[in-house]
């Protein structure tokens, strides 16, 4: 039994030393030109999920969403979004310009609710190309952008004829 008290405390110390040194050493790479790990892909990924997960959770719940919202957060998506997430109606790009790469919603849709995805729009995510865009939305404009970019990938050719800048002006 002694032994493995040992055993569990010398594991329970080394494990977080090694990752530390890891780190401080400068064992892990920080090139945005080469691909992370898969570990580090998911170790990000889950503490940005969780981190948006808790902050938003005392966002109060959307106003109901009309079609005019979605054409209103569609605009909004396509003057200041789009250029990052990808273009409606368009072909998937894969992005290498940022790190972590900005995910290209007109294809893959989001995880995010909608009161995470206000939270994030106006919050921004701190380390990534996503700024904080709470000082320019009006908390209208906020909750419009988020029913939109919640409904992005299921929106109907309708939808977004209505949403795409007029092309004869």
């Amino acid at each position: 039994m002694k032994n493995f008290v040992l055993g569990f405390t010398v594991a329970i110390l080394i494990l977080p030393i090694g990752c530390l040194a890891y780190f401080a050493i400068g064992f892990s790479q920080t090139r945005a030109d080469t691909k992370p790990s898969a570990l580090e892909t998911s170790i990000l990924q889950s503490a940005v999920r969780a981190s948006v997960r808790r902050a938003a959770a005392s966002v109060p719940n959307p106003p109901p969403a009309n079609d005019d919202d979605l054409v209103a957060g569609g605009k909004l998506y396509v003057a200041g979004c789009q250029g990052c997430h990808g273009k409606l109606g368009q072909s998937y790009r894969e992005d290498h310009e940022l790190f972590p790469p900005a995910p290209q919603l007109p294809h893959t849709g989001t995880q995010y609710s909608e009161p995470e995805l206000y939270w994030i729009v106006k919050h921004g995510i701190r380390m990534t190309g996503m700024s904080a865009y709470g000082p320019f939305y009006s908390e209208k404009e906020l909750w419009s952008l988020a029913a939109f970019l919640r409904r992005i990938n299921n929106l109907s050719p309708g939808m977004i004829e209505n949403i795409r800048p007029n092309k004869s002006g």
